[in-house]
């Protein structure tokens, strides 16, 4: 018995289909490079939830391990970088990941910073620190209580200027 089969045009599903089985089945993806080349890191833009160290630290711990981390102007920009984003708000990191460390002006973080918080705002506490660039602070919020303590900013400590009326 002789069939004849007529073609008939797929349509937009059935192509579709095809398409996402030819990929699957291909073991690759739209974006991934040659199979002998692993992919490059992509950066996560937030703290990972396995950061149990960041979690259990207190904010003045935090913000020293974080400052001594800013504080190497001789460290590779993508290293740098990674060694910062832990411990960094995603806010901060989308400003954070344009600095280049050649460009960070301290080299030496000294002992004994100070610390304050506002009554009002007990999630969000400034560790003020004396560097070879003067003084500095790093400022660090927390969602809620028990959640890890992250840097929202990393700034020279300017005094507030004076108020005259």
């Amino acid at each position: 018995m002789n069939h004849t089969q007529t073609s008939r045009p797929l349509n937009l599903w059935q192509m579709a289909a095809l398409g996402a089985c030819a990929l699957s089945l291909s073991g690759c993806g739209l974006f991934t490079g040659p199979a002998n080349e692993p992919a490059p890191p992509t950066p996560i833009l937030s703290a990972p939830a396995s950061s149990t160290a960041a979690m259990v630290e207190a904010p003045k711990d935090v913000a020293i391990k974080v400052l001594d981390l800013f504080a190497r102007p001789d460290t590779p920009e993508r290293r740098w970088f990674i060694d910062l984003l832990p411990y960094l708000t995603e806010e901060y990191a989308e400003e954070a990941q344009y600095i280049d460390p050649a460009r960070v002006p301290l080299t030496k973080v000294n002992a004994n910073p100070t610390t304050s918080q506002d009554e009002h705002m007990p999630q969000m506490v400034i560790v003020r620190f004396s560097t070879n660039d003067g003084p500095w602070q790093v400022v660090l919020v927390q969602d809620h209580d028990g959640q890890p303590w992250l840097v929202q900013a990393i700034e020279p400590d300017k005094p507030a200027p004076a108020f005259t009326p």
